[in-house]
Formats: structure tokens, sequence, C-alpha cells
């Protein structure tokens, strides 16, 4: 028996602000239900650290991108309490 398989992708966008000592980043999402996730993060430099921008976007995009990944997992966990009680919070 062969099951037919489905293809979805989906477009994470990641935005970097950097000024010498910090770095900033927005990871984002857009769902096919059109819902927008967001996961913020920053890295700041040690002073007695060389400036380094690459690491700083390192730092700051991974954590973005886990508190993105954190919001993606509360959005299905809230779409399977939506399916199991039927869209009834009180159940």
């Amino acid at each position: 028996m062969t099951t037919a398989t489905m293809t979805k992708t989906l477009m994470v966008e990641l935005r970097f602000e950097e000024d010498v000592d910090l770095t900033r980043a927005t990871a984002s999402i857009r769902l096919p239900n059109g819902r927008l996730l967001v996961g913020e993060g920053q890295a700041r430099r040690n002073p007695v650290d060389r400036p380094r921008a690459s690491i700083g976007e390192e730092m700051a995009g991974a954590r973005a991108l886990s508190g993105l990944a954190h919001r993606l997992l509360e959005a299905a966990a809230d779409e399977v309490e939506s399916n199991v009680h039927g869209g009834d919070p009180s159940i």
C-alpha cells in the first residue's frame, strides 16, 4: 500500500539589529492560517572581547529561533486543545 505524502514550506525570517556591544535578533514565521509568530533574542559583547559581529548574530539568532520554536509549540498545543474540545474552553 502506497501512502501519498504532502510537502509544505514555511519561511522563517531572521532579522538583526546591531551596535558595537549589542545584537538583537527577531525570528518570525507566518502560519498558513495567517497567524504571525515571533521570537526574540539578544547577545551582549563582553567589553574585554574583540568585536566580532558574527558571534553576536549567531548567539542572538539562536535565542530568537529558540523563542520562535516555543511559540510554534504553543500554537500547536492551542490547536490540539481546540480540536479535542471542539473549541469549548470550559471542557
